[in-house]
């Protein structure tokens, strides 16, 4: 399994390239092993992009925290060549972190727009638009911005307000 590529890496501070032939070899083998990941690391994280696995190309896998029965629906979304095409004028502000700083132990309180509807091709090459809301809708913009070269730290003002998971599990006795 590759490992998740931390933060100094320039792989994660540059724009990520469309993706031409999404039934390619290399671009099925990469969103097997970013499911096999996000898999593994289930537990501590709602997505994942390419530039973590240090790959520049505009795919990423979102968790579909917003469906009810994983039964019945895909518990991750594959989303390739992704592009927001709307973001509400409302805010919400949520708790986020990354496997690309700290390895995931590094959490800042994130505002971002409320709801987004983001447009992408599936796997198979299929065209979709979904519309997220509340913290799906974070979940998105985060692995869309890796895809832009954009860490969420850019939007943690201060950085006094940067906190370990063992200093959240303190903050919440």
């Amino acid at each position: 399994m590759k490992q998740i590529i931390q933060l100094g890496d320039p792989v994660l501070e540059k724009q990520s390239i469309e993706i031409e032939d999404v039934n390619s070899k290399e671009i099925q083998e990469l969103i097997d092993e970013m499911l096999r990941i996000v898999e593994v690391k289930e537990e501590s994280t709602a997505g994942l992009s390419a530039p973590q696995i240090g790959k520049n190309l505009r795919v990423a896998i979102c968790r579909r925290m917003d469906l009810k029965d994983e039964d019945e629906n895909p518990r991750w979304e594959i989303m390739i060549n992704p592009k927001l095409i709307y973001k509400s004028p409302e805010t919400t502000t949520f708790w986020e972190g990354c496997l690309s700083i700290k390895k995931g132990d590094l959490f800042g309180r994130v505002t971002r727009p409320k709801r987004v509807t983001v447009e992408f091709l599936d796997r198979k090459g299929n065209s979709k638009t979904l519309d997220a809301d509340e913290y799906f809708s974070h979940v998105v913009q985060h692995e869309v911005d890796h895809l832009d070269g954009i860490l969420f730290l850019k939007y943690v003002l201060d950085p006094k307000e940067l906190y370990t998971a063992k200093e959240l599990d303190k903050m919440s006795e």
